[in-house]
């Protein structure tokens, strides 16, 4: 019985989640499977190669979740979490919204959040070539390059919005403008003609 709960909950969380994706954007919904990608490439493909010096000793690989880079993958994980929040659950985006003052569509975030992955990325990717330079012994793993292809993507996918909406804020500013600069010369029309109105009655 407990097994059919458990099922029933997660079908039932995944028809939620459907319906919910079903609804986005398609923008929106480009950049929630960018997100899962991201996810994928980042905790499935290595980051580094280690051939050890001792002989009958097999190289290997490390990971970004290892124990190496914890502190990076800290920072990481919790920029990668924000944006999954921020894209896919609306109590959180209320949260921010509520606290923080930001506006419900709001690219400039998700570019932010890539921004702190990418800078995070290549602090690990200085070391590694600083490294890889002096030692043959650790290297590049191919998995980082992958990895870096895809931030890139996502960067220039977050770039593009951000640009778009600014584009549509300007828009709204400058209509916003010539309505501001119409009113006094409508009331000024108004006054004119009640003069006129008062004249003619005089």
């Amino acid at each position: 019985m407990a097994k059919k709960l458990k099922l029933t909950d997660i079908q039932r969380y995944l028809e939620r989640t459907f319906r919910k994706f079903s609804n986005y954007t398609k923008h929106q919904k480009t950049f929630v499977l960018f997100l899962f990608v991201l996810a994928v490439v980042l905790i499935l493909l290595p980051i580094a190669k280690i051939t050890p010096i001792t002989q009958g000793q097999s190289s290997y690989s490390i990971w970004l979740l290892g124990k190496t880079y914890f502190k990076s993958a800290i920072v990481i994980v919790l920029s990668l979490g924000f944006l999954f929040g921020w894209n896919m659950h609306t109590n959180f985006k209320r949260f921010i919204i509520k606290y923080l003052g930001f506006r419900e569509t709001e690219p400039v975030l998700n570019f932010m959040f890539l921004w702190i992955i990418v800078a995070a990325y290549m602090g690990i990717l200085d070391t590694l070539g600083l490294v890889s330079q002096n030692t043959g012994t650790i290297g590049i793993a191919w998995g980082l390059s992958v990895q870096l292809i895809v931030l890139v993507v996502g960067l220039i996918m977050s770039v593009i919005e951000v640009w778009k909406s600014a584009n549509q804020n300007s828009q709204k500013t400058k209509i916003l403008n010539i309505v501001d600069d119409d009113a006094p010369k409508r009331t000024e029309n108004k006054r004119v003609l009640q003069h006129l109105f008062e004249d003619e009655e005089l």
